[in-house]
């Protein structure tokens, strides 16, 4: 426990020192999130995460960013980590009817006890009438094979400081495939951070990744600079399977 927070710590002060670095070199925002799970059937701590973006603009609508996170898990016994280098364009506001539509293309990498896996993958998120919803494709290839995963969620403003999600993940691996679903909602406190939970339900075939689950997760994030926050965040394997 000690070693985890002396992780979050630094990735913290990591963070902002890089944020500070950067204000005057197209910063964009930033965040900084922890999250953590529990199943029912085990009655255990699924997963404990804890992560950070920065994005920039390059200009013309392009922008770069980067995503890192630190998970602990129960079912593997072990940490994992990513990162995430992300490449996106922003078409602005009110493009086809769509509000902050963002695309973007990014690489990265997970790392686990038994060796990492290199990921690489496209993505997508826009706005309409208070509902802003993201996807993204994704193929991670590493030590312990192939997965290609795919995602949706969304997030509806039902007041400025109250809001609802929804998503789903699917991941299809050499060891079988995995769907997680997942409804919440939190609370945005007012110059401060938002406050979230979420109930869901992992469906796996023939056993794969540990089996079927259902879980609670809660979590914390704060955004900063002009976006309070950032466009898209970790595309690790991590956050579909997360502690099986």
């Amino acid at each position: 426990m000690m070693t985890r927070a002396i992780g979050m710590a630094g990735l913290s002060a990591a963070f902002g020192l890089a944020a500070a670095a950067a204000s005057a070199q197209g910063l964009a925002g930033g965040t900084l999130a922890l999250e953590t799970s529990a199943f029912f059937e085990e009655g255990a701590i699924g997963h404990t995460s804890y992560s950070g973006g920065l994005q920039f603009d390059i200009g013309l609508g392009f922008g770069a960013a980067i995503d890192l996170a630190s998970y602990g898990f129960s079912g593997f016994g072990a940490d994992g980590s990513n990162a995430t280098l992300h490449a996106l364009y922003d078409f602005g506001p009110y493009v086809m009817g769509l509000d902050g539509a963002v695309v973007g293309a990014f690489i990265g990498r997970d790392g686990y006890e038994e060796g990492d896996a290199e990921i690489l993958g496209v993505e997508a998120a826009a706005s309409v009438f208070g509902l802003r919803a993201e996807g993204y494709l994704v193929r991670h290839d590493g030590t312990r094979g192939q997965a290609d995963v795919a995602g949706l969620s969304a997030r509806y403003e039902i007041t400025p400081a109250i809001f609802a999600t929804g998503g789903v993940g699917y991941a299809d691996a050499d060891e079988g495939a995995l769907t997680r679903m997942a409804l919440g909602g939190g609370y945005r406190i007012e110059g401060g951070p938002r406050l979230w939970g979420e109930l869901g339900r992992i469906e796996a075939e023939d056993e794969a990744f540990g089996g079927d689950e259902t879980f609670l997760a809660i979590g914390a994030e704060i955004g900063f600079g002009p976006l309070s926050g950032t466009s898209f965040g970790t595309r690790s394997l991590f956050d579909v399977v997360p502690g099986l």
